[in-house]
């Protein structure tokens, strides 16, 4: 068999083809194997370590270090350099897709010794398919389905029931969504729907895996596996988190002998670990040689490491990381550089002289009196970390599969946004309204059921902006020209310990240091006030009006009510709450219940 290279975008890597995740290739579906491969021919991890950190881990209160995937080139054909990351093809199944035959084959690659193996059973030698079903277990697991056992499973006699065979089953389609399995050996035959729940009865973990699996011993089955699509959004969900580089992180000096040395830590072991003051100096001196600087930079930089560079001392409350993030976005510092990692500049004061301009009518002034803050973010980093993967919604299962690892993979991402915060005197007397409060507590119920843990606990404030988010996505789509797919959001809604009601809508792409400054400009408020003002009266009327209106409850647990794709949805890549908890009656109001509009200048 070749070995052929799949290409895959790092951003990808820590989403959807994550590891655990099933990747189609050149040659078939494979599966991402766990970090504990990812190394390289020493054993050791082959990914960078990504400096200036500290706060991004403690915000998220995790200990190990991180670092990014390794990354390998080819160069030449069949030349590769770097370390590629391993897979494994999988599932193991081929399948006939001739519609009489649909014998199934076991590893036909290994016997066929080629990548592309042919049916050994039928005249016609069609090309093998691989399966399109696996078995994914709540705890993680993921296999092959048990065909021997779905053919058998309803024996009707002695021999059917005892057959050990296991390179003679078929799997026909027969129209309509229908299946058969089929035994060419004992004649046993059994209905395949495709979506049927079965025991998950092998001793490995995953596909790559051949560690013993503690909470299934061998031979017993545990009646929580689910036969999957391999295209079925249950079989794999990737748990990653970002979190935006702030100061005093963000304002580092890059490219000081105190960078250097801080990116450096072998550099910084050869002169802790000198054992006399005479070695100690001839480091300093092959540093400084090597840094094109003097001996005492060498020592200065070292002493500000020692002395905490670059938090010095500087405590970051694990938990506490959107806060964090919402004053940094209000605090424009007045000596920030262009190479910082945070660059923003405050539209603030030029956004409320436009909105004292009396060329405006008194609607689109009370709608601009509803945002507080206008920031324009011209540069901004993100590290997004990858925390593990789920199967079938339930057990997340760490990077390395047994969560020991003392690293996790993640990435630098690059790019601008526009920040904004509302009004904190009027939104806190527009939530208090009673109308609010009713609309709000019919949606409750629903979202306690659903099991989410965020945002906690669902208010209004957070209703408002997660829609008004939406409707801006899709307005700066339209005049900015960037694919509402590739804008995030970032919602910043909470009552204690500090009141905050902001939204960030930012792109960022991984490894591209800059950005073109086409979203960031858009926060200029001569330009942001059109923006905002088609953005609202999108959200007054639909397509679907009335019906979606007056919805009760729409989308994925019921927990959107008027929003729907024709006026608030967004591709899902843009929205990190899976399109849910959606209302543009927060936005718009409603005459009929007495609902108030934020944006209104009747806000009682």
């Amino acid at each position: 068999m070749t070995m052929d290279l799949l290409p895959i975008r790092l951003s990808h890597l820590l989403s959807h083809s994550g590891v655990g995740a099933l990747v189609r290739g050149p040659e078939g579906l494979v599966i991402v194997q766990d970090i504990r491969n990812w190394t390289d021919r020493g054993g050791r991890p082959a990914g960078k370590p990504i400096p200036y950190v500290e706060r991004v881990r403690s915000a998220l209160g995790i200990s190990q270090e991180l670092r990014e995937p390794p990354i390998a080139k080819e160069v030449k054909s069949g030349l590769v350099e770097g370390t590629c990351l391993p897979v494994t093809r999988f599932p193991f199944w081929m399948r006939c897709p001739d519609q009489i035959c649909g014998a199934l084959h076991y590893r036909p690659w290994r016997k066929q010794a080629t990548d592309e193996p042919i049916c050994a059973v039928c005249k016609r030698r069609p090309k093998l398919e691989q399966v399109s079903w696996v078995l994914a277990d709540s705890r993680g697991f993921l296999s092959d389905v048990d065909w021997r056992y779905m053919t058998h499973q309803n024996a009707r006699d002695p021999k059917q029931a005892h057959c050990q065979v296991r390179d003679q089953l078929s799997l026909v389609d027969q129209g309509y969504e229908r299946r058969r399995l089929r035994c060419d050996d004992c004649g046993a035959q059994n209905r395949f729907d495709g979506d049927e729940r079965v025991g998950f009865g092998l001793n490995h973990v995953q596909p790559w895996s051949k560690e013993n699996a503690t909470a299934t011993p061998e031979g017993v089955r545990v009646e929580s596996a689910q036969v999957l699509q391999i295209n079925d959004t249950r079989v794999y969900s990737a748990v990653a988190e970002t979190v935006v580089v702030i100061p005093p992180e963000s304002r580092v000096r890059k490219g000081t002998v105190v960078d250097l040395l801080y990116r450096n830590t072998e550099d910084r072991s050869k002169v802790d670990s000198a054992r006399n003051d005479l070695a100690k100096r001839r480091e300093l001196r092959t540093l400084a040689t090597k840094h094109r600087c003097s001996t005492q930079e060498i020592e200065d930089a070292l002493n500000e490491i020692r002395n905490g560079y670059p938090l010095y001392g500087t405590n970051f409350t694990a938990g506490l990381l959107q806060e964090s993030e919402f004053r940094a976005f209000l605090d424009s510092p007045v000596d920030q550089r262009s190479d910082e990692d945070l660059v923003t500049q405050d539209r603030t004061v030029a956004w409320r002289e436009l909105g004292a301009n009396d060329r405006f009518d008194g609607k689109l002034r009370a709608a601009m009196a509803g945002v507080d803050r206008l920031v324009q973010v011209d540069r901004l980093k993100a590290i997004k970390v990858f925390r593990g993967f789920k199967r079938l919604g339930c057990d997340l299962v760490p990077p390395d599969l047994v969560g020991k690892s003392d690293w996790l993979p993640a990435i630098s991402l690059y790019g601008e946004g526009i920040f904004l915060a509302l009004n904190e005197v009027q939104i806190a007397k527009w939530e208090e309204n009673k109308a609010v409060r009713h609309r709000l507590e019919c949606l409750h119920p629903r979202f306690a059921q659903s099991g989410r843990d965020a945002p906690n606990p669902l208010s209004a404030r957070f209703m408002l902006l997660h829609t008004l988010s939406h409707l801006l996505i899709r307005q700066l789509e339209f005049e900015g020209g960037y694919p509402a797919a590739s804008l995030s959001e970032r919602i910043y809604c909470s009552m204690a310990p500090i009141r905050m009601a902001g939204i960030l809508i930012w792109v960022a792409v991984p490894d591209i240091a800059g950005s073109l400054g086409g979203l960031a400009e858009l926060a200029e408020p001569n330009r942001f006030v059109g923006i905002l003002s088609r953005a609202l009266e999108h959200s007054r009327w639909c397509s679907l009006d009335p019906v979606c209106s007056e919805h009760e409850g729409q989308g994925p647990g019921l927990l959107n009510r008027a929003a729907c794709h024709a006026c608030a949805l967004v591709p899902e890549p843009a929205c990190d709450y899976g399109n849910t908890l959606l209302d543009r009656g927060f936005v718009k109001g409603d005459q009929s219940s007495g609902l108030p509009s934020f944006f209104g200048p009747d806000l009682p």
